[in-house]
C-alpha cells in the first residue's frame, strides 16, 4: 500500500515537472514561428562591451548581413561591435558559419547559444537571416528599437535551435 501511494506521488510529481519544465521553456525561448527543434540550457550569454562577430567566410552578402546586425546591436546597446571575415571564429562574441549540412537546406539555421559565445550556422544568407531573427527574438525587446537604451541587461538564455523556417 505504501509502496503504490509513493509511486502515485512520484508520478504526479514527475508530470507537474515535466509541465512546469515545458511552460518556463515556452515563456524564456518566445520564437515565432516555433523552430522545429529547440533544446534549452543553462546559462545566459551577456553581451561584452566590445562584441566581436566572426563571419567564417569572405562572402560579401554574408559580411554584410553580418555588418547589419552588429550596427543594430551596437546603436541600442551602445556597445563598440567589431566584424571579422575570414577563416577563423572568436570563442567568446557571435559566429556565423556557413556549412553544407544537409539538414540545411536555403533557410535553415542552426542556432547554438553558450555562455562563452553564439555561433548561427547556414548555408544560405536566408538561413543566417533566419538565424539572427530568432536570435533577436531571445535578446531584450529593446533591439528591435533604433535608439540606445540605457540600464538594459543585455543577456540572452541559452539554448540550441535547429530550424528550417
Amino acid at each position: 500500500m505504501i509502496v503504490k501511494t509513493v509511486k502515485k506521488a512520484l508520478w504526479f510529481l514527475w508530470i507537474h515537472v515535466s509541465i512546469s519544465t515545458t511552460a518556463f521553456a515556452q515563456s524564456t525561448y518566445t520564437i515565432i514561428p516555433k523552430p522545429a527543434h529547440l533544446e534549452p540550457r543553462n546559462g545566459f550569454f551577456v553581451l561584452p562591451k566590445t562584441l566581436l562577430l566572426a563571419v567564417t567566410s569572405t562572402e560579401p552578402a554574408l559580411r554584410q548581413l553580418a555588418e547589419d546586425f552588429a550596427q543594430n546591436i551596437g546603436q541600442v546597446t551602445g556597445h563598440d561591435t567589431r566584424v571579422f571575415a575570414g577563416n577563423f571564429r572568436v570563442k567568446e562574441g557571435i559566429n556565423l558559419v556557413p556549412s553544407k549540412d544537409p539538414k540545411l537546406g536555403s533557410k535553415g539555421f542552426f542556432l547554438d547559444i553558450s555562455p562563452q559565445r553564439i555561433v548561427i550556422t547556414a548555408e544560405q544568407p536566408q538561413g543566417f537571416t533566419a538565424g539572427i531573427r530568432a536570435l533577436k527574438q531571445l535578446m531584450p525587446k529593446a533591439i528591435h528599437g533604433t535608439q540606445r537604451v540605457q540600464g538594459e541587461v543585455w543577456k540572452i538564455p541559452c539554448c540550441y535551435i535547429e530550424d528550417q523556417p
